[in-house]
């Protein structure tokens, strides 16, 4: 038994209010539940009960077992002298100072249906890769739940945003490199995300900004910075790469991370980091200023913009790496891709820097996320399986919050769906 399912019982009133009587006899009637508290100090604060024929107006605590409120130290602490009920799952021991202040204790098991215990101990025992609640959900209709599903969507916006601020600070507030870096990042997903994250981190930000607009500079910087120029090859391509990144690791005292922290092996071949860093590279040779741009946008079509512009060295048309040559085929960004980095980089991004600024729409991105097609892996799979909604982004990003912050961590009782299924 875990003192959160018994904060839950409380909170949401399901156990029997009939007969609802104390250890020593007393019938109880509850005028208010009480607020919870999510800080130190009693567990359901302001909380009214008529015990008897009295009405007490205070705090109540809530334990598995009565001799917890001695392991915990309680009666030595001023936050507990307002304390006017004590619910307990098992008495097994008469507290003193409670006795002696003549506060009931109230044993909740006596008062709560078996198969609300039941289901909660099926959900917590269940393994971490299924989707805790899923035998009981087939009576429930998901579509009750809209409101919750925006509420964690918007905490996971709040999340990514502090994470953003982190990063930022560290780049001294610049936003441009904070953006630059976020799709480093997800451009290295989910493989080689340490590799691009270690080589965005690699070379000042302000080498890269000197040196826009100039394709084979930009692609020398970041493929010398990625260990692939270390090599010889007769390609004059390869060769004016490496001339040029000569010549920038020896202006700007650079130092390449090393070609093996990028992985290749059971990777589709557009994917391969090497197709990566070209796309990358190729982005930032449009925009001088993309954070700027992103801030200014307010229709999808003008994102999508962005990454569909993408195109190449002609090189690369014809090579995946630097070694071997193979048949001709575009190496654009697909529209799963782009709309990954939007997703993941550019959406956040926007929103950290709108929320900084306390200037945030929160429709505009509902609105934004709806109009973006759903992700797809295992975890939404798993969902689709059992009856949730996925055919928008907005969906997708809710349900891996949901999966992340609830499921995974078994806070099924802070869950709106979690609550509904165990009542």
């Amino acid at each position: 038994m875990k003192e959160i399912f018994l904060h839950y019982i409380w909170k949401l009133n399901q156990f029997s209010h009939q007969n609802l009587q104390t250890f020593h006899g007393d019938f109880i009637e509850i005028v208010k539940i009480g607020k919870l508290n999510h800080h130190a100090g009693p567990d359901f604060l302001e909380a009214e009960i008529i015990i008897g024929d009295k009405l007490w107006i205070g705090s109540v605590e809530i334990h598995v077992n009565s001799s917890d409120w001695n392991i915990h130290q309680h009666s030595g602490n001023l936050a507990y002298q307002n304390v006017i009920l004590h619910v307990v799952w098992n008495h097994d021991c008469e507290v003193d100072i409670l006795r002696q202040k003549n506060v009931q204790t109230l044993i909740l098991q006596d008062f709560v249906k078996p198969e609300i215990v039941f289901n909660y101990q099926n959900i917590i025992n269940t393994k971490l890769d299924k989707i805790y609640c899923e035998e009981l959900l087939r009576s429930i209709d998901l579509g009750q739940f809209s409101f919750w599903f925006e509420r964690i969507l918007i905490e996971r916006f709040e999340e990514k945003t502090k994470e953003i601020l982190k990063i930022l600070i560290k780049n001294q507030a610049n936003w441009e490199e904070t953006l630059f870096k976020s799709l480093a990042k997800n451009f290295g997903l989910k493989v080689n995300v340490e590799a691009f994250e270690l080589w965005s981190n690699s070379f000042p930000f302000s080498v890269l900004q000197k040196i826009q607009f100039n394709p084979l500079k930009i692609e020398a910087l970041f493929f010398g910075q990625a260990g692939f120029l270390e090599e010889n090859h007769e390609d004059i391509y390869f060769k004016q790469l490496k001339n040029e990144y000569s010549f920038l690791k020896n202006k700007y005292q650079l130092q390449p991370i090393s070609a093996s922290l990028f992985r290749f092996s059971k990777m589709r071949p557009r994917g391969f980091p090497t197709i990566r860093l070209a796309q990358l590279a190729s982005v930032y040779t449009k925009y001088l200023s993309l954070f700027s741009e992103i801030t200014q946008f307010n229709k999808l079509k003008d994102f999508y913009r962005i990454f569909e512009k993408v195109e190449l060295n002609p090189f690369w048309h014809t090579h995946y790496t630097f070694k071997n040559e193979s048949k001709f085929q575009s190496k654009h960004l697909s529209k799963d891709k782009i709309n990954n980095l939007l997703i993941n980089s550019i959406i956040p991004i926007r929103y950290a820097f709108e929320r900084q600024k306390e200037e945030v729409e929160i429709d505009f991105y509902l609105d934004l996320l709806n109009e973006i097609d759903a992700e797809k892996n295992t975890i939404l799979d798993d969902f689709e399986r059992i009856g949730f909604k996925n055919k928008t982004a907005k969906d997708s990003q809710q349900l891996i919050q949901l999966k992340k912050r609830y499921c995974s961590e078994k806070k099924c009782l802070n869950c709106a769906i979690g609550q509904q299924v165990l009542r």
